[in-house]
């Protein structure tokens, strides 16, 4: 069936079983047509490298101004964020938020994240079997980021649940997954915005937010609702890519034992795990005007989904696409996004994972895979559990 020259497939990519592997669904998209429109959703889908790489550089096109995901509710929660903002507010926003975020500003903590990274991999290398998930992945950036933060507490299971039910809430208003989401997400808003200056730790990313309110160049509201731009990005995108990472690692020992001949290889191997599972596998925006995309037509005030997690995996643009190889030449992957809106939170995941791979690859000879449970989540690519056994190195740490 075909919409003007856009095919229409029957296709549901929110559908648990396609959630869990959504893979064939985007060969079949990418094989289809440049641009595809879903039978029974009302927005179009990119899923080619080169039409979503293109879409994310021409935000005049691609708006974000309106939210990012595909229901109204969902974009009216994250309406004050970075992320649904488009120049010269999104600019503003972005340099603000950058600041704290720079591989300079980040080097302060290198030390601290290494010796954190190496004390927790001790400890597990001593359990041999633990969930990657829990015990390995969560444990950096939950640590960190509440410790550069300086937010009130609030439990490590809550904080979580609503960072992931922010992003089930960018889902289609039929998926059931997009209304928990909703509540979720609603409840980290409102957690944010009761991070009072008086109730912030000084000097801490949040007190830097009111220290700009105080200088004029915020509003109270507008920083407080700033926190909520740190927490997702710093937390899910590292949880899940680290996690990622371990399956697949467990799953393909060569790689694995190339890794640890090759320390200097651990950038690359990070870009490779993120181009292969990209930890959100897509965003939307909406057309500002009416537009021919090579020989298909585009109307304005079009919702478009764009599958990073398809672009990534394009036979057009990879070769072998599917096949995990760390030696790859990978940079220019959009796992963490591209363009004006490619991911804040980059370059302290990226810290944090080769913290972590670091201090792994000295102490573990062999990740064994036990038991794994896909997170079903409308936007994150991850797992809701990995069960692993390490074999330690023969120079490990002896505890």
């Amino acid at each position: 069936m075909v919409t003007g020259n856009i095919p229409v497939l029957d296709i549901d990519l929110f559908a648990a079983e396609s959630l869990r592997n959504p893979y064939p669904n985007y060969s079949l998209l990418r094989d289809a047509a440049p641009i595809v429109k879903l039978a029974n959703y009302d927005f179009y889908v990119m899923s080619r490298f080169a039409d979503v790489q293109a879409a994310l550089k021409n935000a005049g096109l691609f708006s974000s101004a309106s939210g990012v995901g595909l229901n109204d509710h969902g974009n009216a929660v994250l309406s004050r964020s970075t992320l649904a903002s488009d120049d010269p507010l999104h600019a503003q926003r972005r340099a603000i938020l950058f600041r704290k975020l720079t591989p300079g500003s980040l080097n302060t903590m290198r030390a601290r994240i290494t010796k954190e990274a190496e004390d927790l991999v001790d400890r597990l290398v001593c359990r041999q079997t633990f969930d990657a998930v829990t015990d390995l992945s969560r444990h950096l950036p939950a640590t960190i980021v509440f410790e550069l933060l300086g937010v009130p507490d609030v439990s490590v299971d809550t904080l979580l649940e609503w960072t992931k039910g922010g992003f089930n809430s960018l889902g289609p208003p039929s998926s059931p997954l997009t209304a928990s989401g909703l509540e979720a997400s609603r409840e980290l808003l409102t957690y944010a915005m009761s991070c009072t200056p008086d109730r912030v730790r000084p000097g801490g990313w949040a007190d830097y937010l009111f220290e700009e309110a105080r200088k004029g160049t915020l509003d109270i509201e507008q920083a407080a609702a700033l926190i909520f731009d740190y927490l997702g990005p710093s937390l899910d995108t590292t949880i899940t890519a680290t996690t990622n990472a371990v399956k697949l690692f467990g799953e393909h020992p060569e790689q694995w034992r190339a890794l640890r001949a090759r320390p200097a290889s651990i950038p690359n191997a990070i870009n490779e795990v993120v181009r292969l599972e990209s930890p959100v596998q897509a965003f939307s925006r909406l057309v500002t005007q009416d537009s021919k995309w090579g020989e298909q037509l585009l109307p304005r005030g079009a919702r478009v989904l764009l599958l990073y997690g398809s672009a990534n995996r394009d036979e057009r643009r990879w070769d072998q696409p599917e096949r995990f190889d760390i030696t790859r030449a990978n940079t220019d992957h959009i796992g963490f996004g591209h363009g004006v809106h490619s991911c804040a939170g980059a370059n302290l995941a990226r810290l944090e994972m080769t913290a972590l791979f670091t201090a792994m690859i000295a102490r573990i000879e062999e990740i064994q895979i036990e038991e794994s449970e896909v997170l079903l989540n409308n936007f994150l690519r991850g797992f809701q559990k990995l069960r692993v056994t390490v074999r330690a190195a023969q120079k490990a740490s002896a505890h």
